[in-house]
Protein backbone atom coordinates (compact mmCIF):
# COMPACT_ATOMS: atom_id res chain seq x y z
CA UNK A 1 0.00 0.00 0.00
CA UNK A 2 1.62 3.52 -1.03
CA UNK A 3 2.39 5.43 1.83
CA UNK A 4 2.63 9.44 0.90
CA UNK A 5 4.06 11.76 3.63
CA UNK A 6 3.58 15.88 3.00
CA UNK A 7 4.06 19.11 4.67
CA UNK A 8 1.03 21.84 5.00
CA UNK A 9 -1.05 23.23 2.08
CA UNK A 10 -4.28 25.36 1.61
CA UNK A 11 -7.53 23.20 2.09
CA UNK A 12 -8.70 23.65 -1.41
CA UNK A 13 -5.32 21.58 -2.57
CA UNK A 14 -6.51 19.09 0.19
CA UNK A 15 -9.67 18.57 -0.30
CA UNK A 16 -9.46 18.30 -4.08
CA UNK A 17 -6.67 15.53 -3.95
CA UNK A 18 -8.66 13.81 -1.78
CA UNK A 19 -11.53 13.41 -4.19
CA UNK A 20 -9.19 12.99 -7.02
CA UNK A 21 -7.74 9.92 -5.17
CA UNK A 22 -11.07 8.74 -4.37
CA UNK A 23 -12.32 9.08 -8.42
CA UNK A 24 -9.04 7.49 -9.30
CA UNK A 25 -8.89 4.81 -7.08
CA UNK A 26 -12.53 3.85 -8.27
CA UNK A 27 -11.11 3.41 -12.03
CA UNK A 28 -7.92 1.68 -10.80
CA UNK A 29 -5.63 4.06 -12.29
CA UNK A 30 -3.99 4.23 -8.71
CA UNK A 31 -2.92 1.85 -5.83
CA UNK A 32 -4.69 1.99 -2.41
CA UNK A 33 -3.16 4.97 -0.40
CA UNK A 34 -2.30 6.19 2.98
CA UNK A 35 -1.23 9.69 3.04
CA UNK A 36 -0.43 11.89 5.85
CA UNK A 37 -0.25 15.94 5.80
CA UNK A 38 -1.39 19.01 6.86
CA UNK A 39 -3.65 21.94 5.89
CA UNK A 40 -1.76 25.31 6.30
CA UNK A 41 -2.93 28.00 7.21
CA UNK A 42 -5.35 26.50 9.91
CA UNK A 43 -8.55 25.55 8.91
CA UNK A 44 -12.27 24.85 9.61
CA UNK A 45 -13.51 22.34 7.55
CA UNK A 46 -17.59 21.42 7.42
CA UNK A 47 -19.23 18.07 6.64
CA UNK A 48 -20.52 18.27 3.02
CA UNK A 49 -24.37 18.71 4.24
CA UNK A 50 -23.92 20.67 7.41
CA UNK A 51 -25.28 24.32 6.92
CA UNK A 52 -22.68 27.06 7.46
CA UNK A 53 -25.15 29.25 9.49
CA UNK A 54 -26.24 26.46 12.31
CA UNK A 55 -22.46 24.98 12.50
CA UNK A 56 -19.55 27.88 12.10
CA UNK A 57 -19.17 31.05 14.33
CA UNK A 58 -17.81 33.30 11.92
CA UNK A 59 -17.49 36.29 14.08
CA UNK A 60 -14.83 34.07 15.66
CA UNK A 61 -13.93 32.70 12.59
CA UNK A 62 -13.04 36.22 11.02
CA UNK A 63 -11.26 37.23 14.41
CA UNK A 64 -8.82 34.38 13.73
CA UNK A 65 -8.74 34.69 10.07
CA UNK A 66 -9.43 31.26 9.65
CA UNK A 67 -10.70 30.01 6.28
CA UNK A 68 -13.45 27.88 5.76
CA UNK A 69 -14.06 24.98 3.34
CA UNK A 70 -16.60 22.26 2.73
CA UNK A 71 -15.39 18.68 2.92
CA UNK A 72 -16.52 16.21 -0.11
CA UNK A 73 -17.36 13.65 3.30
CA UNK A 74 -19.92 13.41 5.40
CA UNK A 75 -19.44 14.26 9.15
CA UNK A 76 -19.34 17.30 11.65
CA UNK A 77 -17.21 20.56 11.62
CA UNK A 78 -13.61 20.04 12.27
CA UNK A 79 -11.19 22.52 13.70
CA UNK A 80 -7.34 22.07 11.89
CA UNK A 81 -4.77 23.38 13.54
CA UNK A 82 -1.43 23.91 11.04
CA UNK A 83 0.57 23.30 14.14
CA UNK A 84 -1.11 21.24 16.41
CA UNK A 85 -2.81 18.32 14.05
CA UNK A 86 -1.58 15.80 11.51
CA UNK A 87 -4.12 15.21 9.24
CA UNK A 88 -3.95 11.55 7.40
CA UNK A 89 -6.30 10.13 4.25
CA UNK A 90 -6.96 6.48 3.54
CA UNK A 91 -7.84 5.53 0.38
CA UNK A 92 -8.59 1.61 -0.17
CA UNK A 93 -11.17 -0.43 -2.21
CA UNK A 94 -14.59 -1.60 -0.45
CA UNK A 95 -18.03 -0.73 -0.51
CA UNK A 96 -18.27 -1.72 3.83
CA UNK A 97 -17.49 2.36 5.58
CA UNK A 98 -18.00 1.07 9.06
CA UNK A 99 -15.75 -1.57 8.49
CA UNK A 100 -13.43 0.94 6.66
CA UNK A 101 -14.09 2.85 9.53
CA UNK A 102 -13.08 0.16 12.23
CA UNK A 103 -9.86 -0.94 10.24
CA UNK A 104 -8.71 2.81 10.26
CA UNK A 105 -9.43 2.97 13.97
CA UNK A 106 -7.37 -0.02 15.20
CA UNK A 107 -4.69 2.27 13.52
CA UNK A 108 -5.25 5.16 15.36
CA UNK A 109 -5.57 3.28 18.87
CA UNK A 110 -2.56 1.59 18.01
CA UNK A 111 -0.69 5.14 17.69
CA UNK A 112 -2.38 6.41 21.07
CA UNK A 113 -0.80 3.03 22.87
CA UNK A 114 2.71 4.01 21.75
CA UNK A 115 2.17 7.24 23.62
CA UNK A 116 0.97 4.99 26.43
CA UNK A 117 -2.46 6.21 26.07
CA UNK A 118 -5.51 4.18 26.02
CA UNK A 119 -7.86 5.18 22.79
CA UNK A 120 -10.65 3.56 22.37
CA UNK A 121 -12.70 3.58 19.24
CA UNK A 122 -15.63 5.38 19.67
CA UNK A 123 -18.79 4.42 16.31
CA UNK A 124 -19.73 5.90 14.09
CA UNK A 125 -16.32 7.65 13.72
CA UNK A 126 -14.25 8.86 16.82
CA UNK A 127 -11.76 7.81 18.42
CA UNK A 128 -11.55 9.09 22.66
CA UNK A 129 -8.92 8.87 25.57
CA UNK A 130 -10.76 9.10 28.54
CA UNK A 131 -14.04 10.32 27.08
CA UNK A 132 -12.23 12.87 25.02
CA UNK A 133 -12.33 12.78 21.17
CA UNK A 134 -8.35 13.42 19.78
CA UNK A 135 -9.70 11.81 16.53
CA UNK A 136 -12.80 12.37 14.34
CA UNK A 137 -12.99 10.89 10.93
CA UNK A 138 -15.38 11.18 8.21
CA UNK A 139 -16.09 9.40 4.30
CA UNK A 140 -17.00 9.17 1.19
CA UNK A 141 -17.27 6.27 -1.53
CA UNK A 142 -17.42 6.13 -4.98
CA UNK A 143 -18.38 2.96 -7.22
CA UNK A 144 -16.18 0.38 -5.00
CA UNK A 145 -13.63 3.13 -3.52
CA UNK A 146 -13.34 4.82 -0.27
CA UNK A 147 -11.89 8.00 0.53
CA UNK A 148 -11.92 8.67 4.96
CA UNK A 149 -9.68 11.13 6.13
CA UNK A 150 -9.56 12.45 9.82
CA UNK A 151 -7.41 14.62 12.60
CA UNK A 152 -4.84 12.94 14.48
CA UNK A 153 -4.89 16.19 17.24
CA UNK A 154 -1.02 16.04 19.16
CA UNK A 155 -1.29 19.84 20.00
CA UNK A 156 -4.09 21.71 18.57
CA UNK A 157 -4.93 24.87 19.85
CA UNK A 158 -8.36 24.02 21.38
CA UNK A 159 -8.96 28.20 22.02
CA UNK A 160 -9.49 28.09 18.33
CA UNK A 161 -12.54 25.52 18.80
CA UNK A 162 -15.10 28.73 19.13
CA UNK A 163 -15.39 28.62 15.34
CA UNK A 164 -17.72 25.88 15.53
CA UNK A 165 -21.01 26.44 16.78
CA UNK A 166 -23.53 23.94 17.10
CA UNK A 167 -27.19 24.29 17.18
CA UNK A 168 -29.09 24.61 20.67
CA UNK A 169 -30.50 21.36 21.00
CA UNK A 170 -26.91 19.28 19.92
CA UNK A 171 -24.93 21.65 22.33
CA UNK A 172 -27.54 20.52 25.43
CA UNK A 173 -27.13 16.98 24.35
CA UNK A 174 -23.47 16.99 24.12
CA UNK A 175 -21.91 20.29 25.48
CA UNK A 176 -19.69 22.94 23.79
CA UNK A 177 -17.29 21.90 20.67
CA UNK A 178 -14.26 22.58 23.19
CA UNK A 179 -15.32 20.68 26.28
CA UNK A 180 -15.52 17.18 24.18
CA UNK A 181 -12.08 17.39 22.92
CA UNK A 182 -8.59 16.60 23.99
CA UNK A 183 -5.05 16.74 22.97
CA UNK A 184 -2.25 13.91 23.35
CA UNK A 185 -0.03 17.02 24.59
CA UNK A 186 -2.61 17.82 26.49
CA UNK A 187 -3.90 14.37 28.08
CA UNK A 188 -0.32 13.06 28.54
CA UNK A 189 0.72 16.61 30.35
CA UNK A 190 3.69 18.07 27.62
CA UNK A 191 4.06 19.04 24.55
CA UNK A 192 4.41 16.70 21.51
CA UNK A 193 5.89 17.92 18.74
CA UNK A 194 4.89 16.72 14.80
CA UNK A 195 8.21 15.15 14.61
CA UNK A 196 6.89 12.22 17.28
CA UNK A 197 3.31 12.64 16.43
CA UNK A 198 3.83 11.76 13.13
CA UNK A 199 6.53 8.72 13.94
CA UNK A 200 3.72 7.23 15.97
CA UNK A 201 0.66 7.85 13.68
CA UNK A 202 3.31 6.21 10.71
CA UNK A 203 3.93 3.10 12.76
CA UNK A 204 0.20 2.93 13.78
CA UNK A 205 -0.92 2.86 10.60
CA UNK A 206 1.67 0.07 9.38
CA UNK A 207 0.68 -1.84 12.16
CA UNK A 208 -2.25 -2.48 10.07
CA UNK A 209 -1.93 -1.99 6.51
CA UNK A 210 1.55 -3.08 4.97
CA UNK A 211 3.14 0.35 3.88
CA UNK A 212 5.20 1.10 1.61
CA UNK A 213 6.63 5.27 0.47
CA UNK A 214 5.84 6.50 -2.84
CA UNK A 215 5.22 9.47 -4.64
CA UNK A 216 1.72 11.24 -6.33
CA UNK A 217 1.81 10.72 -9.80
CA UNK A 218 1.55 12.95 -12.52
CA UNK A 219 -1.90 12.65 -13.61
CA UNK A 220 -3.69 13.14 -9.41
CA UNK A 221 -1.30 16.56 -9.56
CA UNK A 222 -3.06 17.59 -13.08
CA UNK A 223 -7.04 16.50 -11.72
CA UNK A 224 -6.28 17.77 -8.73
CA UNK A 225 -5.33 21.50 -9.81
CA UNK A 226 -7.86 21.58 -12.05
CA UNK A 227 -10.64 20.73 -9.02
CA UNK A 228 -9.33 23.00 -6.81
CA UNK A 229 -11.89 25.06 -8.26
CA UNK A 230 -14.24 23.47 -6.85
CA UNK A 231 -13.21 24.11 -3.14
CA UNK A 232 -12.07 27.88 -3.63
CA UNK A 233 -15.63 28.33 -4.95
CA UNK A 234 -18.12 30.71 -2.45
CA UNK A 235 -21.20 28.65 -4.01
CA UNK A 236 -19.65 25.16 -3.01
CA UNK A 237 -18.53 26.50 0.57
CA UNK A 238 -22.21 27.76 1.11
CA UNK A 239 -23.86 25.35 -0.67
CA UNK A 240 -26.04 25.18 2.75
Amino acid sequence: MRLIIEEGNPGSRQMALDETMMILLSKDIIPQTVRFWNFSPTTLSLGRFLSVKDWVNEEELNKFNIPLIRRFTGGGPALHDEKGEITWSVAIKGNDMMKAYETIGKALVYSLKLFGLNGTFSPINDVTVEGKKVVGMAGAMKRGAILVHGTFMFDTNLEYMSVIKMPKVKEIERGPAKSRVSTISALLGEKISRKEALQKIVEGFSSVFQLKEGELTEIERDFSEELKYKYNSKEWTYLR
